[in-house]
């Protein structure tokens, strides 16, 4: 009876070990999610507080560094920004009681992202509870990005991102 239940253990464990033996199954399971670790180092966040309350939530995400050959420096900068407010947020527009702007310019678009989307799923810092967009602004060659948030009437946060210098 001990001898048949050590089997089965042996038995299993091997099955385990060489039941993903391709070396495209070894490296999906062992390596790292790129895209999601690209995107956790090139997202900010930030609080905006009164009286020591949390008034709203913003995490910001540059996804030129995350998807450089879908979102093009030269197309524009793209953001993808998640926002908890206690101010309902409803509809697919940011609303005016909502201002976002990058090195003192306004978005030239905002789209609404849901949770079907697949940039959504692919995003870290994301939640029910937040509402999500993708913000374009003008193309710019800065070496780095001030984005400044607000939600009337709070003070605003400042976030910024530095556009990583190329290697030689």
């Amino acid at each position: 009876m001990r001898r048949g239940i050590l089997f089965i253990i042996a038995a299993s464990f091997m099955l385990v070990a060489t039941g993903c033996s391709s070396k495209s199954c070894k490296n999906s399971i062992l390596q790292p999610d790129v895209i999601y670790e690209k995107a956790l180092v090139n997202t900010k966040e930030a609080q905006i507080v009164r009286s020591l309350e949390t008034k709203a939530s913003v995490s910001a995400t540059l996804l030129n560094e995350v998807f450089g050959d879908r979102y093009a420096y030269e197309d524009g900068v793209y953001l993808f920004i998640g926002i908890i407010s206690e101010r309902k947020i409803s509809g697919d527009e940011l609303p005016s009681f909502v201002h976002v702007k990058l090195n003192g310019k306004e978005p030239l678009e905002a789209k609404a992202i849901h949770r079907d989307d697949e940039l959504y799923t692919l995003m870290p810092s994301v939640n029910r509870w937040g509402r999500y967009f993708l913000l374009k602004f003008p193309p710019s060659e800065a070496k780095s990005f001030k984005l400044t948030f607000g939600i009337d009437p709070y003070s605003p946060v400042e976030l910024t991102f530095l556009r990583p210098t190329p290697r030689r």
